[in-house]
């Protein structure tokens, strides 16, 4: 597998700190575009599992991700993000 951040080996090597702040810039605004697509190609994968019978769980082994996480993940839902705070409801 390539390197993914060899585009940011590159950049380090720039030496006009100008030109090397605007190519991070460039990158940094490009950054919710490729995690949607990111996002895109893992739930792609995980539904290529399912239609090959595995189960949530069995994904979730194979991925390390727990079999909840995995249904989110084909349902197109975002995960809940660790240290989520807790609703009213649980303060009292």
């Amino acid at each position: 597998m390539e390197n993914p951040l060899a585009d940011i080996d590159d950049i380090e090597q720039i030496p006009d700190p100008a030109e090397r702040a605007r190519q991070v810039g460039d990158r940094l605004a490009r950054v919710p575009e490729w995690q949607e697509r990111l996002r895109k190609i893992r739930q792609a994968a995980v539904l290529e599992m399912r239609e090959r019978k595995m189960s949530f769980a069995e994904i979730g082994k194979e991925l390390g991700l727990h079999r909840n996480r995995i249904q989110q993940i084909a349902e197109g839902r975002p995960g809940g993000g660790k240290g989520a705070k807790p609703g009213p409801e649980a303060s009292e």
